[in-house]
């Protein structure tokens, strides 16, 4: 019987151990390039922004966030509004490797897609993007994220 989520869940655990084994050399896991992606595009996010942007559990981010602060990709400065917050920035480590990342993403993408024609290409986008959002709905509407 077909499994939509089982395979996702297959494409996402691989596509952590490819990240994993790409990102070794600097001393990172694959779970943790979602993180500077995030962070490089949208500095400054709370940790709990960046929980909702992911959609992680809060415990895992302060996790993540702690390990890259200690590798020197991340730094957390208190927010002028509320000095409980703790805003969460790149450093210039991170924003120097963010074009290996992006070629990273973008290699593996290709990987995965080659063999598929353009229009499947787009339709699976297309289909992908509805699935996606209906997901993200539910999050918020039922679990209150």
């Amino acid at each position: 019987m077909f499994s939509f989520t089982h395979n996702l869940n297959i494409i996402s655990r691989c596509t952590k151990m490819e990240r994993g084994a790409a990102l070794k050399e600097y001393g990172l896991c694959g779970g943790q390039a979602m993180y500077l992606f995030r962070l490089c595009h949208e500095p400054g996010l709370s940790q709990d922004e960046l929980a909702r942007r992911l959609y992680v559990n809060k415990s895992n981010v302060a996790r993540q966030v702690a390990r890259l602060e200690q590798q020197g990709y991340v730094m957390r400065k208190s927010s002028p509004e509320d000095k409980r917050v703790q805003l969460v920035y790149p450093t210039e480590k991170a924003i120097e490797l963010l074009p290996f990342l992006q070629g990273m993403a973008r290699n593996w993408n290709q990987y995965l897609l080659e063999g598929l024609t353009e229009e499947e290409k787009e339709k699976l986008e297309a289909v992908m993007e509805k699935i996606s959002q209906r997901a993200r709905d539910y999050i918020e509407k039922e679990v209150g994220w």
